[in-house]
């Protein structure tokens, strides 16, 4: 196209001049002529050679558009599906494979992106599955029996096994099947005829707390500490077992609308990030906790009599051996800077410094220190006490050279988990309180605690207070225990752990979070009655911040400071005062008021 002129070049051009070819004054020969025209062959030559790759490459083919939801997917979750998973999964589809949010449909009928469940998917979607979840058996929390094999588990189930006498418990108690509508019934299980169907998850999980002697198969990703996992095989899913018992396992499957998979979207790649979100893929942390241990006096004079600092604990040292934490309230002071007293009724109680060889073969990790018996001896001894636990690697909480380090939690990451202990005492010490500028024990105190557990929740995972209060020798929690105990909850305790009494007591569930009361006696000298004798040490299973299984092992003291675990059978009376003790609690009955 001829380029416009400007007016200032229209006015001023001329006429293009024509230029006549000049003739050449020299012959030229046929020799340079051939060789003039071979010389421009070759430039020509070179010249499409550079030219080449013009004409032998093709234009690139379009790149496929990514696929892209402009809007929030919608996913539905049906009855199969625990509310925490559904919750939990929605997390790991958010950012995904082209899906910026996802919302929660609460039917079909909505005709959602997205389906999970543990069942059959419905028409109209494409499933793939994200990974297995282990069928576990849960019961109601008080079926007394820790295992069965899976045929005895089919019985169960199939209604050939009518009583749970009939698989090892210690009394007779009814069997009831329940089940799910939706799940799968594991190859080689049948059901009960007069077993009871429900249509949704909670509504099974309700009827489990309500029924004693019940017991139904779930995905284990509904484990919940309000209910007991039964062990088949052998094998505890919601313990954090990796290996898969008789029953077998089930799949999750993530259905997908087939308009979204028209329009581009990777299923698999959607689904990858899932399997993060099942138990399998999830770390589970088991704590251990128990009572009182006291090191001195009639358990100083055993251990010195056998030469054995180490002998408390030889015949519960496997069980403390299988948890990835443990805790315990240390109601003595080990020292060498006071003999420890020869009267056999004194309650001033010490052990030499060497008795620390002990909670280190037990494996404690942290020692509340915050109870009336801990600090009698003045601050120095205290001091020296504290000093002996850390230099041997043992946190220690509930006591300082003022109240601010008094009441700082005791921190300890176990597998990726940051559990904070904190220690408080109700019941009169032989030694001082903290205060703000004086040394001595944390006591507790509702107004402060708030603060307390706000600021160890800054630096922690799950936050623990263990308190020392209550009545001696009673089962009911008091009025006043309840009130403190549910103000730990409130501020955002993970749960809560209670001693002194030196009987097991009642537990409560406060919005569903566990408040164990009393744990009676670990290591004590108490051998003047059973109940003294008995006590109870905890297994807690933590998943995801959220305790998905309690089991209870009930001790028994033999020669007066070796805690041993007990038969279901010798059992009986420790689990009576605890389930005693629940069911007055949670009918207004309380124990008596605290001691001054």
């Amino acid at each position: 196209m001829a380029k416009a002129l400007t007016r200032h070049e229209a006015s001023n051009s001329q006429p293009p001049q024509t230029t006549q070819p000049k003739r050449l004054s020299k012959r030229i020969t046929r020799r340079e002529l051939l060789a003039v025209a071979g010389a421009t062959s070759a430039v020509a030559a070179v010249s499409l050679v550079g030219c080449a790759p013009l004409f032998g490459k093709t234009s690139p083919a379009p790149t496929a558009t990514p696929f892209v939801l402009r809007r929030p997917a919608s996913l539905y979750a049906d009855a199969t599906i625990p509310s925490s998973l559904a919750s939990s999964l929605i997390d790991h589809l958010a950012h995904t494979a082209g899906i910026a949010s996802v919302t929660s449909a609460t039917s079909l009928s909505t005709q959602p992106d997205l389906v999970l469940t543990f069942g059959a998917l419905p028409s109209g979607y494409s499933g793939v599955a994200v990974g297995p979840s282990a069928y576990s058996a849960f019961t109601h929390l008080r079926v007394p029996i820790e295992n069965v094999t899976a045929a005895q588990a089919r019985g169960l189930l199939d209604g050939s096994i009518t009583d749970w006498q009939s698989v090892g418990a210690p009394y007779s108690l009814p069997t009831v099947p329940l089940w799910l509508k939706g799940l799968p019934v594991p190859q080689g299980v049948t059901l009960a005829q007069g077993a009871t169907t429900y249509d949704t998850l909670a509504d099974l999980l309700d009827a489990l707390r309500k029924q004693p002697g019940s017991m139904t198969l779930l995905p284990v990703e509904a484990a919940d500490w309000i209910l007991h996992n039964l062990g088949v095989d052998g094998v505890f899913p919601a313990h954090g077992a990796t290996t898969v018992s008789g029953l077998g396992s089930l799949s999750l499957w993530l259905g997908v609308a087939q308009r979204l998979i028209r329009q581009g979207l990777d299923t698999h790649a959607l689904a990858k990030p899932l399997a993060a979100a099942l138990a399998s893929g999830t770390t589970t942390v088991d704590m251990i906790a128990v009572g009182d241990i006291m090191l001195g006096r009639g358990v100083n004079n055993q251990m010195l009599a056998h030469n054995d600092y180490l002998y408390p604990y030889r015949r519960i040292h496997d069980e403390l051996m299988t948890a990835d934490f443990r805790v315990a309230n240390l109601e003595c002071m080990i020292t060498d800077l006071v003999p420890p007293p020869t009267d056999p009724s004194t309650f001033t109680f010490i052990s030499a410094k060497k008795a620390v060889d002990g909670l280190v073969y037990g494996g404690f990790d942290v020692l509340t220190l915050a109870n009336n018996h801990s600090n009698g001896e003045g601050q120095t001894v205290f001091q020296d006490m504290q000093n002996t636990l850390r230099d041997n690697n043992i946190l220690h909480c509930g006591g300082g050279d003022n109240l601010a380090e008094a009441t700082m939690p005791a921190i300890k990451t176990v597998k990726g988990v940051r559990i904070a202990i904190l220690s408080y005492d109700n019941i009169l010490p032989q030694g001082p309180f903290a205060t703000a500028n004086s040394w001595g024990l944390a006591p507790i105190d509702v107004n402060t605690l708030p603060q307390d557990i706000a600021a160890a929740q800054a630096k922690a995972d799950l936050v623990i207070p263990y308190f020392h209060w209550g009545i001696e020798y009673t089962k009911d929690p008091t009025q006043y225990q309840q009130q403190v105990a549910r103000a730990a909850i409130d501020a955002g305790a993970a749960m809560v752990l209670g001693n002194h009494p030196h009987w097991t007591q009642g537990i409560e569930n406060y919005k569903g979070k566990l408040i164990i009361y009393s744990m009676g006696n670990f290591v004590f000298d108490q051998d003047w009655s059973e109940a003294t004798e008995e006590g109870m040490l905890l297994h807690l299973y933590w998943r995801g911040g959220r305790l998905v299984s309690v089991r209870f092992v009930a001790t028994l003291d033999v020669n007066r400071c070796q805690p041993r675990v007990m038969s279901p059978g010798e059992a009986i009376n420790d689990f009576a005062r605890m389930w005693t003790g629940t069911d007055m609690l949670a009918s207004g009955e309380y124990g008596p008021e605290p001691e001054p």
